[in-house]
Formats: C-alpha cells, structure tokens, sequence
C-alpha cells in the first residue's frame, strides 16, 4: 500500500522592495501556495494587494524595531540580531501558519533575515525575486517615501544591499534556492508555478 506524502512543504519568497514579489506570490498562490489568511491589502501601488502575511510582515517589524532599525526595513546594516523572545515567537508563527500542504509568505524584508528562516526551517525553498535596479529605483523615487526624498542614493544603495544578501544566500544555500528575474517569471509563469 502506498503511504500518502504529509511532509508539508514551505516555500519563502523575497526579494528587495518593488522587485515583483507581490507578482511571484499571487502567481504561486494561485497555483495552489497557501500565502496566509490575514494578508496585506492593496495600496494605490498595489492595488491588488501585497501578499504579504501580516503575521510574517509584523515579526520582521518587530524584530527591526527591537534593533532599533526603521520598520520599512530602509537599513544597509549588515546583519540584524534577532532576540530569544523573537525566536519563539518565529516558531508560534510558523505553527500557526502551517495549515495547508503547500504553504509559505512573501516579504521583502525576510531578506534581512534569509538565514535566521533558513535554520529555524531546515526544508524551506526560497523564491528569491530580483528585477533591474533602474526599475527598482523608479518605483521607489514614483511612491514619493520622504526617505527617498531627503536620500535619493539611498534607493541605490538599498537595492545594492538586498541583492547583495539574496547572491550570498543563493551561493550558499542554492540547493535550496530559485532565483529568478522577474521579467522571466512573468515570461515563464507555467515553469515558475510548477
């Protein structure tokens, strides 16, 4: 008698801010990823919605906040201490949030904390989403954040910075990883949903 796979799988997509992971995500989870319940609504930037779950986007907040690092997650601060209290309260989320075979988040500032996820989940896979830095830049400069405003090179930096974090995970966990352009995402939506 064959025995049913229960494993449950867990797929984490990131990327730097306005790089296509909303995109990637809805892709995915109409493809069957189950992203969350409570989930982030739509902005005039996004007017279909994040997909991000509140649960994962509140805990990065949290954490930066406890480092004293802006929420938004704007830091080029190398690498981001996450507290025991933190940690637990990582796993609460975790077991709240796997309800489905197929589950997982999306979240640009899990990139700040890509090996914190990946020790704490051991069988997690990564989506990690890039997209050219002149587009990044654009979105970014187009949602007029005062960060922006008062720091231009900031966004430049920013961008530098995420991608920089997403290579060196990809180089060391790329067994685990798929990395992916955007453009060839939306190019190949089939391959990526498979």
């Amino acid at each position: 008698m064959h025995k049913p796979n229960t494993e449950k799988s867990i797929f984490i997509i990131t990327s730097m801010h306005r790089s296509g992971s909303s995109l990637t995500a809805s892709l995915l989870q109409s493809g069957g990823l189950h992203i969350g319940r409570k989930l982030l609504k739509g902005t005039e930037f996004n007017p279909k919605g994040h997909f991000e779950n509140l649960d994962f986007y509140e805990f990065h907040q949290e954490a930066l906040r406890s480092q004293g690092i802006d929420t938004d997650g704007w830091t080029l601060q190398e690498t981001i201490e996450i507290e025991e209290s933190l940690v637990e309260k990582a796993k609460e989320i975790v077991a709240k949030n796997s309800v489905s075979t197929h589950w997982g988040w999306k979240e640009p500032r899990t990139t700040l904390f890509l090996e914190f996820w990946a020790e704490l989940l051991p069988n997690a896979k990564f989506m990690l989403v890039y997209r050219s830095p002149w587009e990044v830049v654009d979105s970014l400069y187009r949602r007029q954040d005062p960060i922006f405003q008062s720091q231009p090179e900031l966004a430049v930096k920013l961008w530098l910075h995420y991608n920089q974090k997403i290579i060196n995970f990809y180089n060391y966990y790329g067994d685990r990883c798929i990395l992916g352009n955007i453009e060839a995402i939306v190019s190949n939506q089939e391959a990526y949903i498979e």
